[in-house]
């Protein structure tokens, strides 16, 4: 059987400004993000793929985790705030096709609505929204095992409960 570890994670929450691409972490943004990713590098090793959208509050929001645990990060400009559901899961693909080692994990760093988007067509494989909270990082296994492929949720990292 082979595993792959899906780790879909929403921006902490951010200033109100303009440009919308800008905005930075508040306070409680940046602490709810350590929180997450002190129990994110846990579960990683350092084959583990690290890609965000090109807004400022998802580089914030990963900034602890790729310190602590001295992951390389990529942007993708398909992951934008506002990003359709068919691009994210193009970028999904893409970035899980080139991911090496024996159990593979990714962390997708993005935005509402697409991360509860994908987390609902991965687990139900049926369209529509779910509401993933602020900071929180949705922890998804994919299994592969005689040709059928099936994903699970294994857990949620909730900054206030971690």
């Amino acid at each position: 059987m082979h595993t792959f570890n899906l780790f879909l994670w929403r921006h902490a929450e951010a200033e109100d400004s303009w440009p919308d691409i800008d905005r930075p972490l508040t306070t409680k943004g940046h602490r709810d993000a350590t929180r997450v990713a002190r129990a994110l590098a846990k579960q990683l090793d350092a084959n583990t793929r690290v890609v965000i959208s090109p807004a400022l509050r998802t580089r914030e929001t990963v900034a602890p985790l790729i310190a602590k645990a001295s992951l390389p990060l990529e942007v993708d400009p398909r992951l934008a705030p506002g990003a359709r559901l068919g691009d994210v899961l193009d970028a999904l693909e893409a970035a899980i096709a080139s991911c090496t080692g024996d159990s593979p994990s990714l962390v997708l760093v993005g935005h509402q609505p697409w991360v509860g988007q994908v987390a609902r067509r991965l687990l139900t494989n049926g369209p529509g929204d779910w509401s993933v909270k602020k900071a929180s990082a949705w922890w998804l296994v994919r299994r592969s095992r005689d040709g059928s492929t099936e994903w699970t949720m294994r857990s949620v990292l909730d900054p206030e409960l971690v």
